[in-house]
């Protein structure tokens, strides 16, 4: 295990005292669930309330993610954001389109999942910078996306209030992004 993204979901296990799951989102997901070779210094969760409420009382969760981000704070590494559903772009199909990664033999308790790859697109619409751009350019092509289903989850996308304004903007420079992009069907 040597990228980033690896470093800090194995700290993290280390310091769990039990079984949890999580769903990654934004540059460790990208690293982890699709190959992409970018760098990132931190990983952002999302957890409904259930799952995270599960997750303090079986693992201590809140102790375990203090702990790992003290031992990876001289790295210049981090577990970010935990975000919920709400608080993020996602299409109404995002729990079921989400995708399963390999348990790494040194884990001891961590399962993990990523978003899939159209939830993540929608997602990096609440910036879409240039990096983020990068991202969406990188899943469209690794994942054979045809423009068609990538404006299909903008129109569905469930947006928070507080990103709309944003979202508005950012789906333009997505969609002339599409427009460079011949469809292949």
């Amino acid at each position: 295990m040597t990228g980033s993204a690896q470093v800090i979901l194995a700290t993290l296990d280390r310091h769990l005292r039990g079984p949890a799951s999580l769903r990654l989102t934004g540059g460790a997901a990208l690293v982890l669930g699709y190959g992409c070779e970018r760098a990132t210094e931190d990983a952002d969760i999302v957890l409904e309330d259930a799952e995270l409420e599960a997750l303090v009382e079986r693992s201590d969760f809140g102790a375990s993610l203090e702990a790992a981000n003290r031992e990876l704070e001289p790295q210049g590494m981090y577990l970010s954001h935990v975000f919920g559903p709400e608080q993020l772009i996602l299409t109404p199909t995002w729990r079921e389109s989400c995708r399963k990664l390999e348990r790494h033999a040194g884990w001891k308790y961590l399962e993990v999942s990523v978003l899939g790859p159209l939830d993540l697109i929608v997602g990096k619409l609440a910036r879409a910078d240039e990096e983020d751009l990068d991202d969406i350019r990188y899943l469209i092509v690794q994942e054979s996306l045809e423009p068609a289903a990538v404006r299909r989850a903008m129109r569905e996308a469930m947006v928070p209030p507080i990103l709309a304004a944003t979202y508005s903007v950012t789906c333009q420079r997505l969609e002339r992004l599409l427009a460079e992009r011949p469809s292949t069907s």
